[in-house]
């Protein structure tokens, strides 16, 4: 699973996320807790909580992104967190991921999770002072993560999505 870094209320967490359709798994502190989408109302969803001592919770859940920060409120509670992000050096990194060169607002994902993409594919669309940027593959591969939404802000050198290259038994 996806390690994520979250600022929860001033404390810094570390987080193990994977969804598998319409189920959330999160992990924190060697705990799973699992959440299944029961409906989406428009601006909220209804989530069935699944907790590691075996009850289910249903919650109804809204949310408002600005750029990293998040707040959610949750049967009625508030809560704030900020995802903290390495900042890179913009475009492709070692580890694969890419990144924006200009803070910008993302347009379009146009790949998801498990796509093989070739050199020069355009995999994510940001739009910057009235400028569509497109985001390009710098080598054939399969993307292994997208850490953006369209209409979210992101900065400049932060990973938007992750790219593994492919081995010679993976092309088609």
């Amino acid at each position: 699973m996806p390690t994520i870094k979250v600022n929860v209320q001033g404390e810094e967490v570390e987080l193990e996320a994977a969804r598998q359709g319409a189920t959330l798994h999160v992990t924190r502190n060697g705990r799973t807790c699992q959440a299944q989408l029961v409906a989406d109302e428009g601006e909220s969803l209804l989530l069935e909580l699944h907790l590691p001592d075996g009850t289910r919770q249903r919650v109804r859940v809204l949310a408002h992104l600005a750029g990293d920060k998040r707040q959610i409120w949750v049967n009625g509670r508030t809560f704030t967190y900020e995802r903290v992000r390495e900042r890179g050096s913009g475009g492709s990194g070692s580890d694969g991921s890419l990144a924006a060169t200009i803070p910008a607002v993302v347009s379009q994902v146009l790949v998801k999770v498990g796509d093989m993409v070739a050199k020069g594919d355009k995999l994510i669309l940001l739009e910057s002072m009235k400028m569509v940027i497109p985001i390009q593959a710098p080598y054939d591969g399969t993307v292994t993560a997208v850490y953006c939404t369209p209409g979210e802000s992101v900065p400049a050198g932060v990973p938007l999505l992750a790219l593994e290259t492919l081995s010679e038994n993976q092309y088609p």
